[in-house]
């Protein structure tokens, strides 16, 4: 329990003020609570007897009324008129600052969580869902954590303080009445610790299917045309029906748990009402308890229900809270790939000299290394090209130079300088990055170009769709960079995907280029062109490719073979072919694929 509220605990210090609101007024007016059944049972004691009674309360009351030249029935009437009143103001006071709490843990949780995630390497997003990941951040957050972070914590904080006054108070009436109508509350507390197991494997169970449903609707969303193309809508259905279905089951299983027990906190409590009314009304006929008393009393436990119902609501809702904190944590607990030093180093004029040494990479849970002992340099202007077979670690080496993945052994340096010394603001910045899959967002052509980048002018624009061959396609859509280009860009082409993402890394005018095998979807002709504009206007720039494309291997200054995790072969285009090793059978491979037209 106590991790769970350091977790919630580290955004409520970012709102002190209100956190002390909260606690400082939930007993000033549950105090004020109190009063009226007192108030009541004044009123009808002195109505019955035509004394005040005999409690400094009411002695009070009536004093203060005298000196206004009250009855001592108009100063009752008159004080429980000012003291609703001024509960009422107290309660909408701090009822808007803990509805305002609410939202803005929602906030805090969420946006806590995410910058939490887009901090982690590509291992995290093989192991976690984007289902699942979406339902953790939207109802894990929204519909069980948000609401029990504040009102759930500070109704249960407002019923014990209202129980124990009202204990206090009733024990003031009468010991052993009280002690009865607390009879109940040991049997509470055995069926709190009873349920807490069954409750948990509930909850964890329908997040899971929760999750499950998200992912089975994102994945089909995501492969729409897949989906089509096959003729699977009817499959799909299904499979979105058998996921709601146990969905459906989880929930009804969890709210049939929540149901019972939040009814026993409730009524098991009643009963306890029960022995009051018997037992106090006989005192009321034995004459050794007033009426007036008697309805105070009658009237507290009745009210006593409600703070009873929020304890074991809260007691529930904690467990199911608890269940999306440990969801929550999951993710934000899961080990960063790569991390900037405390104090990083400035990496100053960037001349673009890359040098892997002994590189080796792997994932924790895989033996079988990814990269083994790479060593090779790249001279600042260079164009090298990057080949092997599927599988062989061309990415994962590329991945490396913008630092999206530490190696586990060995160093890569820029400009001799290990690039973990470096501030990912001083490194990335500097690298134009191009993945093997274009990566495009749900908005403008304009926007997916500047990514954020506020210091990207419209010439600047321009300059960049002109290199990469994009500019005459963005002047026949309709609203040229505005056009807005759907989701995953499917309103546009495979190429025109490829060169909008070229020119997202060209208009930082970066020092290092890298592309991972992003102009397979272009032609000869147009690719042709782009290399020429390239090199034209950014002679100095170093150039990593991960490319098949002999018109591209043809033009690099050298080309590194990739053989299972190792470099097997070093040299030019001419160079290797003459060797008749890998490379050469690579080459004739991709040759034969563009002659007939069909990848073998």
């Amino acid at each position: 329990m106590r991790e769970y509220a350091k977790y919630i605990w580290r955004y409520y210090r970012q709102h002190l003020s209100v956190f002390a609101i909260l606690v400082v007024l939930t007993p000033v007016q549950a105090a004020i609570w109190v009063t009226f059944p007192l108030m009541i049972g004044f009123m009808i004691d002195y109505v019955s007897t035509q004394t005040v009674p005999n409690n400094a309360f009411a002695q009070w009351i009536a004093t203060t009324g005298a000196g206004f030249g009250w009855t001592p029935v108009a100063s009752f009437a008159i004080g429980f008129v000012v003291i609703s009143f001024v509960a009422m103001l107290v309660y909408a006071y701090f009822q808007c600052w803990r509805a305002w709490m609410n939202q803005k843990l929602e906030w805090l949780f969420r946006q806590g969580a995410f910058a939490k995630i887009i901090e982690k390497g590509p291992d995290f997003f093989n192991k976690f869902r984007t289902g699942d990941i979406v339902t953790r951040l939207t109802d894990d957050v929204a519909e069980k954590l948000s609401w029990f972070a504040c009102s759930g914590i500070f109704r249960f904080y407002e019923a014990l303080i209202k129980v124990v006054f009202t204990i206090v108070v009733m024990t003031t009436i009468d010991p052993w009445l009280t002690l009865l109508a607390a009879g109940p509350l040991p049997l509470l507390i055995i069926i709190f610790f009873k349920s807490s197991t069954v409750l948990d494997k509930r909850y964890d169970l329908l997040q899971k299917k929760i999750s499950h449903q998200s992912d089975v609707m994102e994945s089909c969303f995501s492969g729409i045309r897949v989906v089509k193309a096959y003729a699977q809508e009817l499959r799909q259905s299904a499979k979105y029906g058998d996921a709601a279905h146990e969905r459906r089951e989880a929930e009804i299983s969890s709210v049939k748990a929540t149901t019972v027990i939040e009814s026993m906190y409730g009524y098991i409590w009643q009963f306890g009402m029960v022995l009051v009314i018997l037992i106090g009304g006989m005192m009321v006929i034995d004459k050794t308890l007033t009426f007036g008393s008697m309805m105070s009393f009658v009237y507290y436990v009745t009210t006593l229900v409600f703070p009873m119902f929020d304890v074991g609501q809260f007691l529930v809702k904690a467990r199911q809270s608890a269940v999306s904190i440990d969801r929550l944590r999951e993710l934000e607990d899961y080990p960063v790939a790569v991390s900037e030093k405390a104090s990083p180093e400035s990496n100053g004029d960037l001349h673009g000299r890359i040098r892997f040494e002994n590189v080796s990479f792997k994932f924790p849970e895989n033996e079988r290394a990814i990269l083994d002992e790479i060593s090779l340099a790249v001279n600042p202007g260079e164009t090298v090209a990057v080949v092997g077979k599927v599988g062989s670690g061309k990415s994962w080496l590329i991945n490396m130079i913008p630092r999206l993945v530490d190696p586990v052994s060995g160093a890569v340096s820029i400009d001799d300088k290990d690039l973990r010394h470096l501030s990912f603001a001083d490194l990335r910045p500097r690298i134009g990055y191009v993945p093997q899959e274009p990566v495009l967002f749900s908005d403008s052509i304009r926007s997916n170009i500047t990514m954020g980048r506020l210091e990207v002018n419209e010439e600047t624009i321009q300059w960049a769709t002109e290199i990469a061959q994009l500019k005459d396609d963005i002047a026949r859509f309709p609203k040229g960079l505005e056009t807005e280009i759907g989701t995953r860009g499917m309103s546009i082409s495979g190429g025109q995907k490829q060169r909008l993402s070229l020119a997202r890394a060209l208009v930082g005018k970066p020092r290092i280029l890298v592309l991972d095998d992003c102009t397979s979807a272009l032609d000869s002709r147009t690719e042709a062109a782009l290399w020429e504009r390239l090199h034209e206007v950014m002679p100095e720039m170093t150039a990593i490719i991960v490319t098949h494309r002999p018109d591209t291997l043809e033009r690099a200054d050298r080309i590194f073979v990739l053989e299972n995790g190792r470099i097997v072969e070093t040299g030019r285009h001419s160079e290797l072919l003459a060797q008749e090793g890998h490379y050469a059978s690579i080459y004739k491979r991709f040759q034969l694929e563009q002659a007939v037209g069909t990848p073998f």
